[in-house]
């Protein structure tokens, strides 16, 4: 008994259920077509797969099965073969193609990973090998059903196989290369390959015979498969891929190799199109030579946009150097009869870096002077911890050169980063003017110059001026309403900020005292 034979005993016994099992096959096929069905598969593709796996044969059962009811039961007695002929091909090849679907979604989801959601990043030659292969076997299964001897089709076909093998092996060869490569995912649909030659292009396609790739010229660069297998090439990746290079700058020995440092950070921050997560990195590489080299690590978007940043970054260090008085230092020989120059370059001193800051605008020339004798600079290296949470210090932190995290660790244990401190901004007036521990952990986000200013030195030069007492509190208010306002929503304790007028009564007693409140 075949499935028609049993498709039809069940609509004559159970006309209800039939109806019922019509209505739900038939319904399936114009909701397969259904915008959301689409969008339902390209979220799920292996789950639709295999609804429509169950719900296609059945459809062509459920077809056949009613025109056999509507021909007669002598009509399809008389013509019996050729009908349950079409009928084992439709469906054998109906199982193999949604089979092969299923197959594609697996392969399609394995092949894409996590580095992109575009089902065009997979090159079409995985889908025919897929959907091909799936179709033999229905066909061979459908020979197998109605009685043919594979093995005998196998062994006559045997002698021409062999024939078409050996004249078509170079095309075989790429063709196999190219399955290869696409089922490695070694690169996919708009990479960006480098090849042994030094050419580079994008991958546009990659078929049964060759990998296509679109140069910068805008010429279309054709290799066959097994030539491009059987050689080592460089993926730069596609538009989703972050590119890292880095360069390489000379500079006079003369130069402070940590002002140098900092001056290259300067111009890496100053660039638009390098990406500042993760932060660039200056390094010197090399002190053993004259002059010295040093390298900048930076990251672009993807390895297009290195282009654009990489000449944003060498105008910046240009005119970073320019302003500094600092020339890059070339291998040029060449010997002249006269003295040479040499040429002076150091950081800004604590008394320029002090009179750009609105703390002391009001302060008078020596009053700075006198500030900037009592105060010294002080350097971190990335990642070092400058001033931990809980901590006090009788000092005001001027940041000089680089980055500062801020940090607050909530009641859970969680860290959460508040702000950034850069050239010319200042942590640390809290704990110098009061006995409360420092609010927040401050962490060096690169290599940190700071100017580390003295408590007395400071009190001595406020006595003179009381009028700053209302603008350092209305700082302090500030600082103590971020901290608040970030643990308030992980504790139960209830707010114990102090009011500004609080605050500016403690700061007065402190500038009078001389001790921390």
């Amino acid at each position: 008994m075949n499935a028609l034979q049993v498709m039809e005993n069940f609509y004559s016994s159970n006309q209800v259920a039939a109806v019922l099992f019509t209505v739900i096959v038939c319904a399936w096929v114009p909701c397969s077509h259904l915008q959301i069905w689409r969008h339902l598969q390209e979220r799920f593709p292996l789950f639709i797969a295999l609804v429509d796996l169950f719900f296609a044969p059945l459809a062509v059962v459920l077809f056949f099965t009613i025109v056999k009811i509507a021909l007669g039961s002598d009509f399809w007695a008389g013509h019996d073969k050729l009908l349950s002929g079409i009928f084992y091909l439709a469906l054998c090849l109906t199982i193999s193609w949604f089979v092969a679907k299923g197959g594609y979604a697996l392969v399609s989801r394995r092949y894409i990973g996590e580095r992109s959601s575009r089902p065009q990043s997979i090159p079409g030659l995985l889908r025919s090998v897929i959907y091909g292969a799936a179709l033999i076997i229905g066909i061979g299964l459908f020979l197998w059903v109605q009685g043919y001897s594979l093995t005998g089709i196998w062994i006559s076909t045997g002698l021409l196989t062999a024939l078409i093998g050996f004249a078509l092996q170079q095309t075989l060869g790429d063709f196999f290369s190219g399955l290869a490569l696409g089922l490695e995912g070694s690169f996919r649909i708009g990479d960006w390959l480098q090849l042994e030659n030094g050419i580079e292009g994008q991958v546009v396609d990659l078929n049964w015979r060759a990998t296509w790739l679109r140069c910068w010229d805008n010429t279309t660069q054709v290799i066959p498969n097994a030539k491009l297998a059987g050689q080592g090439f460089k993926n730069l990746h596609g538009e989703r891929h972050q590119y890292r290079p880095w360069y390489y700058v000379k500079i006079a020995a003369e130069v402070d190799p940590r002002f140098a440092k900092e001056l290259l950070l300067e111009a890496a921050f100053n660039c638009k199109n390098i990406l500042k997560n993760p932060a660039p990195i200056i390094r010197l590489t090399n002190a053993s030579t004259l002059p010295y080299t040093y390298m900048l690590w930076v990251s672009f978007a993807n390895y297009p946009a290195m282009f654009r940043g990489r000449e944003e970054l060498y105008r910046e260090v240009h005119y970073v150097l320019q302003r500094a008085g600092v020339t890059p230092a070339a291998e040029i020989h060449e010997w002249r009869g006269r003295k040479a120059k040499i040429p002076i370059a150091e950081p800004p001193t604590i008394q320029l870096a002090l009179r750009s800051l609105e703390l002391f605008y009001s302060l008078e020339e020596e009053e700075i002077e006198q500030i900037a004798m009592a105060s010294q600079q002080v350097h971190y290296d990335v990642g070092s911890t400058i001033l931990p949470e809980g901590d006090g210090r009788d000092a005001l932190d001027i940041v000089a050169s680089g980055i500062v995290d801020s940090q607050i660790e909530l009641s859970n244990g969680e860290l959460i980063k508040t702000g950034e401190f850069a050239a010319g901004q200042y942590f640390g007036l809290l704990s110098m003017f009061t006995d409360q521990p420092a609010l927040f952990n401050y962490i060096a986000q690169t290599d940190v110059t700071l100017i580390r200013v003295d408590l007395d030195c400071i009190q001595d030069v406020l006595k003179r001026h009381n009028e700053l007492a209302d603008r350092y509190a209305i700082i302090i208010k500030q600082r103590l309403d971020e901290a608040e306002l970030l643990r308030t929503p992980y504790s139960q304790a209830a707010s114990t900020t102090a009011t500004l007028r609080q605050v500016k009564r403690l700061v007065k007693k402190f500038i009078t005292s001389g001790r921390p409140l």
